[in-house]
């Protein structure tokens, strides 16, 4: 089934490259992502649903690229990659917050609940306990069935680590009353009812079921229980990629009931599957399970072998990083060259931007957090009344000097406390961004152009008098603010344009004045 899903994506993928179509190339390179996903190729199905997600937002299209995003989220988490899969989850969330709630809104909380469980467990308990709310509430009653395993799941994994740590793991009793809940949602439809609509069918949950139940059990002392329901588990309706995870519990419950060389048995098929798909966490976690066997059993040989083996793996993973940021840094030149491409071809696309809200540098807001907002602002809204505000544009003046004289490293900290400064001076319903270089941007609500000169005096007074010397002795900072109100029938472009001249005309009025006050030092008094 999934090689023709797949034969069936790549065909729709070139016709719609033969023809131009740059949302069905969006379309059938997300379901060939989820294509490559089924058959367990992973990586290549993370390379197609960035793609997916990268031209969905090129597109403007919100709800799919947010989809593409969870979807990415996903695979991220099962490479063992909780970082990036954290990153491309918030960004889904926060898109699929934006628009009226629906499926993407659950994928996205979802997913990013799975990529937290890897880094803080309490926390994903929280997000996917708030997704199975929202599926609850927005969806029909099986949508809950995904978040909910994966909220089980992530108990496990929180169990597992507090072995691993040597704790006593102690099972929340929230968890079984979860547990009944989805084995509710697991029993089989009867009569002539339609089947679930989520693609997590009910042979699987029933598979997924036996998987919890007997990590419960074996977690509860209830060791031979566990293992009979381990060994007894349906691994057929199961895509491949989840293999692993079936025998990863089976040894866990072996090691509960003490058979351990039956656990190395198990934990070596494991790895066996886990290691060619590259998930990483799977192959950490066998591994420590791996020590455990041999230490109960008294074999030190095997114990070092096998934690020289852990630490590779550990090694693999930070060097995995490193590999999939340069190729991250690689697809996005790639994606800038498309994208500029594209603009020539067709005007209602836009530069690639950052997948983040926020600038690393400054902390501040992004270009692309700006472009969203005045979106929202300048989009007319007949249900709200119509209230003024202003955008401020500020330039540092001869940023580019300092840089020079003083190092890009002293740029950088004359960047952040500019950030600081206008952090001070905004109120919590304003935004200040770091638009581009020495650029950035506030908006200002409930603003008219008059009290926003008033904030205009108060900033370049604040520039003026920061003591900019404690960063370097001699240092000093200006910069060049034009202010401009909102008009109705602004856009953003005719908006940005309107304050972009009026800071040039304040930075030409300085540089006007300062040479007339150098003029009138050099003139001798007669």
């Amino acid at each position: 089934m999934p090689r023709q899903a797949h034969a069936l994506a790549a065909a729709v993928l070139a016709d719609a490259r033969s023809d131009g179509d740059l949302l069905m190339q969006a379309r059938a390179l997300h379901l060939l992502g989820r294509a490559e996903h089924l058959d367990a190729n992973l990586n290549a199905a993370l390379s197609l649903a960035r793609q997916a997600a990268h031209l969905f937002h090129v597109l403007d299209k919100p709800q799919e690229e947010s989809m593409a995003l969870s979807h990415a989220a996903h695979l991220a988490t099962l490479l063992g990659r909780p970082e990036e899969a954290i990153e491309s989850a918030t960004l889904a969330v926060q898109l699929a917050d934006t628009l009226p709630p629906g499926l993407h809104t659950v994928d996205a909380y979802n997913y990013l609940g799975v990529a937290a469980t890897w880094i803080d467990a309490d926390h994903a308990d929280r997000i996917l306990l708030k997704t199975i709310e929202l599926a609850q509430r927005l969806l029909p009653p099986h949508a809950a069935a995904r978040p909910m395993v994966n909220r089980l799941v992530n108990e496990l994994y929180r169990l597992e680590l507090c072995l691993q740590r040597g704790q006593a793991p102690v099972l929340r009793s929230a968890m079984w009353a979860q547990l009944e809940d989805f084995r509710q949602l697991a029993r089989p439809p009867t009569g002539t009812g339609a089947p679930p609509p989520d693609d997590l069918c009910v042979p699987v949950m029933q598979s997924m079921l036996g998987i919890v139940s007997a990590g419960f059990q074996a977690h509860s002392g209830q060791c031979l229980k566990a293992l009979d329901t381990a060994l007894g588990i349906d691994t057929r309706p199961l895509p491949r990629w989840l293999h692993a995870f079936v025998h990863w519990i089976v040894a866990r419950c072996q090691l509960a009931a003490e058979q351990w060389t039956a656990a190395l048995t198990t934990t070596q098929r494991t790895l066996d599957i886990a290691c060619p798909q590259g998930q990483l966490h799977f192959e950490l976690m066998s591994r420590c399970q791996r020590m455990e066997a041999f230490r109960a059993l008294g074999d030190a040989d095997g114990l070092h072998a096998e934690f020289h083996a852990f630490r590779t793996c550990q090694l693999r993973q930070q060097t995995e990083v490193i590999t999939n940021r340069e190729q991250m840094a690689a697809l996005h030149l790639a994606w800038r060259e498309q994208t500029r491409a594209l603009e020539a071809l067709h005007t209602s696309t836009r530069a690639l931007e950052q997948l983040t809200l926020e600038d690393p540098l400054t902390g501040l807001a992004n270009r692309r957090h700006l472009e969203r907002r005045l979106d929202e602002l300048l989009r007319p809204h007949p249900e709200h009344p119509v209230t003024p505000w202003c955008l401020v544009m500020i330039d540092i003046d001869g940023f580019k000097q300092i840089n020079d004289q003083y190092t890009h490293v002293l740029g950088d900290d004359v960047l952040r406390q500019m950030a600081h400064l206008l952090r001070g001076l905004t109120r919590p319903q304003d935004l200040a961004v770091r638009l581009a270089g020495d650029e950035f941007v506030l908006i200002l609500h409930d603003t008219t152009e008059q009290t926003g000169v008033r904030l205009v005096d108060r900033l370049n007074g604040a520039i003026d008098l920061h003591p900019w010397s404690a960063i370097q002795p001699g240092l000093a900072v200006r910069a060049s603010i034009g202010l401009a109100q909102a008009h109705p029938d602004d856009s953003s472009a005719s908006l940005l344009r309107r304050s972009d001249l009026r800071m040039y005309a304040d930075k030409t009025d300085k540089l006007a004045r300062h040479l007339a006050q150098r003029s009138g030092a050099a003139t001798p008094d007669r």
